[in-house]
């Protein structure tokens, strides 16, 4: 992890439970360091994905999305067991004029562009019936790639 590589962390969770019963962080699953979580990750639960950096007395980044938890389709089940992975449940783009893509690595800037592309490719259907054409030229341009 690029924060990790640069001998740094954001001091909070990595995410929590969602809808259990509408508390901020929910368990019972929780991707932190910071909480006794005796409850593992399992298929179909919903969880936060939010990373960030602080850097004290300067600034706050954060982003946050729901994830729900599936069994993914890999070559091997090693030991027999199922792997699982992430898939998003909220489809909001990044904000990409706060991004600096000259400090991003070719993965992230992939990443990133994939993601805002899947954006795009499930919401502005949902849009193609309404009248509302300044939300479709928004998420159109809210979801252009990123150059560098």
């Amino acid at each position: 992890a690029p924060l990790w590589n640069a001998g740094l962390d954001y001091r909070h969770g990595t995410g929590h439970g969602v809808g259990a019963v509408l508390g901020v962080h929910e368990g019972p699953q929780r991707i932190s360091t910071n909480y006794d979580c005796r409850v593992g990750l399992k298929k179909g639960m919903i969880v936060s994905n939010e990373p960030g950096y602080y850097k004290d007395g300067h600034f706050g980044i954060r982003i946050e999305n729901l994830m729900v938890i599936v069994e993914k389709n890999t070559p091997n089940k090693f030991g027999g067991k199922s792997y699982l992975g992430f898939e998003s449940l909220t489809w909001v783009p990044f904000q990409t004029s706060l991004v600096k893509a000259d400090l991003l690595s070719d993965a992230e800037l992939n990443y990133l562009n994939t993601y805002n592309q899947q954006v795009q490719d499930k919401i502005l259907p949902r849009l193609q019936d309404k009248s509302d054409e300044a939300a479709k030229e928004w998420l159109i341009r809210s979801t252009e790639p990123l150059c560098r």
